[in-house]
């Protein structure tokens, strides 16, 4: 079995867990404020990438990278389809006409 060579990422481990945990927490907090779909994706996705520091495989390290790719492909298909019609703007407006008719 092979292992992961720390030379794989173009960017320090310290700036590649931050950056992970950073598309967490902003794209976590989007998909609790919006409820779109692709943004759960994007919060999953995007921190799954730290894996190869816990798993040093070459087969995981590029089994992931498939992973990532297919996650990718679909948060693009979903921002475009099933997201398209969920307007941030609308449910606010609708929160706020209810508050008034109470």
């Amino acid at each position: 079995m092979e292992t992961v060579d720390n030379s794989l990422f173009p960017i320090r481990m310290g700036m590649h867990i931050f950056l992970g945990l950073l598309a967490l927490l902003v794209f976590g907090l989007q998909f609790i404020r919006y409820r779109k779909s692709h943004h759960l994706v994007l919060a999953i996705a995007l921190p799954c990438t730290l894996l190869p520091y816990l798993i040093h495989s070459m087969s995981f390290f590029y089994g992931l990278g498939v992973v990532e790719f297919a996650a990718m492909i679909l948060s693009c298909v979903l921002s475009f389809t099933v997201d398209k019609n969920k307007n941030p703007e609308s449910d606010s407006q609708e929160t706020v006409q209810e508050e008034n008719a109470s």
